[in-house]
């Protein structure tokens, strides 16, 4: 069950690895310190590994099922949602099992770092429930749990209008506290903690890149692999690589996509008016389908933290926009019949061959098994850091060509060093990598270490 720990766990684990209480109110401040990472995600990082961490070591299954149980929660909190806004049990159920089912959900669950997309989900739909239920100092309370989980939280006073107004109960005055939240939070956050670095972190407001952007996570929640976006030259055409790289699964990737698509799309031409919802004949007068547009407006509201920023497109990020257009499916799609049969039978077998297809080519899978190697061999091998000596993987595989070496395979397996500073307790504690330029240890031996017995290449 699960994956072994890699890349940016490495660094949570000895980020996480205190013993003093100013040390763990430091996983809270706004101002850098040692405990600080990349991101103001406290709750869902910092606490969540440091607590697993003092419970369980190094064993990652316990972490796993945490997070799995974690993901079965906002499953039943999505339906109890479902259900209160399309005022059907059938339709809830279907809405949750689309999201439970799709593809997108992989990182979330392979990758112990991105529990906080599925913290974030847990307590923004936590927040949204109770404040429909009008239980409103838990909404404010799940509203700051889902802030210090991650940022991309902001966007929920914003689906608490839109859904207030569509639901002809507008009142401002409930949502003042949630400003008195947020705004605090946003100085503290862009002015104090600081934006993000990275060359994925440059925004463009430019409609079209931001229409592309939309398109993707469109697709992806409706199954299409994330790396398809790598494939998909101008004009939405396939690159020649993209036959010769999957020549045998290029038709289960697009034609289920394409058709399910195509099902959609009529489905929304049509025009749906189901007799559960109350004024369907005012709707049917008018011409119009208000749900329809409130969840793809959601949908795309809860995309603006990500959406300006075309070289930051990851199927990761869909887990509250995700909500939306599980919603959005479960409405559109009628009660019973032939539609509802077809679509719901491609949905689920495109997107259990999807997970298969994921599981043979997504990085954190790799990662995870390169990673566990080299924990294993270090840990019998040199379960002390030896004397005047320093260690440097290889570069000994031509496979992953000449610009990407397999030590760097390594290297961002074991987030560099971090899986060495976790394993010897040394904040400080250097390895290198053949393919990563830096000066090495003056007077020390080199133990140099062929990168094949770990990459199985």
């Amino acid at each position: 069950m699960g994956n072994f720990f890699s890349a940016d766990d490495w660094f949570h684990l000895r980020v996480s690895n205190i013993d003093k209480l100013s040390e763990f109110l430091n996983f809270f401040s706004f101002s850098q310190n040692a405990q600080s990472i990349a991101f103001y995600r406290p709750l869902s990082t910092q606490t969540f590994f440091f607590v697993f961490q003092k419970l369980f070591g190094l064993n990652p299954l316990p972490y796993y099922i945490f997070v799995l149980v974690s993901f079965g929660v906002s499953l039943v909190l999505i339906y109890r949602l479902a259900r209160e806004l399309l005022n059907s049990n059938q339709k809830a159920l279907l809405a949750t099992a689309i999201y439970g089912l799709s593809v997108s959900n992989f990182t979330r669950l392979y990758f112990l770092s991105a529990f906080q997309e599925i913290a974030l989900v847990l307590f923004s739909v936590a927040c949204i429930l109770a404040f429909l239920k009008q239980k409103y100092i838990f909404s404010y309370l799940f509203f700051i749990l889902a802030l210090l989980s991650k940022e991309t939280a902001v966007v929920l006073p914003l689906v608490l209008i839109i859904l207030d107004w569509s639901r002809k109960k507008l009142n401002l005055k409930r949502l003042i506290p949630f400003a008195l939240i947020l705004l605090p939070y946003l100085y503290l956050r862009l002015f104090k903690f600081g934006l993000a670095a990275g060359d994925t972190y440059q925004w463009d407001f430019a409609p079209l890149k931001a229409l592309n952007t939309t398109m993707w996570y469109g697709l992806w929640s409706l199954g299409a692999p994330e790396f398809l976006v790598d494939y998909i030259g101008s004009g939405l055409r396939p690159i020649p690589r993209f036959f010769t790289d999957f020549p045998l699964w290029w038709p289960v990737i697009l034609i289920p996509l394409i058709l399910m698509l195509m099902l959609l799309l009529k489905r929304s031409l049509d025009g749906v008016y189901p007799e559960y919802a109350r004024g369907a004949r005012d709707d049917r007068r008018k011409g119009r389908d208000d749900k329809l547009w409130v969840f793809a407006g959601l949908f795309v509201i809860s995309l603006l933290p990500v959406l300006f920023l075309p070289t930051h497109k990851f199927a990761l990020e869909l887990g509250l926009p995700l909500v939306w257009i599980s919603l959005l499916i479960g409405y559109l799609l009628p009660p019973k019949g032939f539609l509802l049969v077809s679509f719901v039978s491609i949905f689920v077998l495109y997107n259990l061959s999807m997970n298969y297809l994921t599981y043979t080519t997504h990085y954190s899978v790799n990662r995870g098994k390169i990673s566990e190697r080299v924990y294993r061999y270090f840990k019998l091998n040199y379960p002390s850091p030896p004397a005047d000596s320093y260690f440097e993987f290889a570069n000994d595989t031509a496979d992953y060509g000449a610009s990407w070496g397999s030590s760097k395979q390594i290297a961002n397996s074991t987030g560099g060093s971090e899986l060495f500073k976790v394993l010897y307790k040394d904040p400080t504690y250097q390895v290198f990598f053949e393919d990563l330029p830096g000066d090495r240890p003056a007077g020390k031996t080199k133990i140099f270490l062929s990168t094949r017995q770990f990459t199985n290449r």
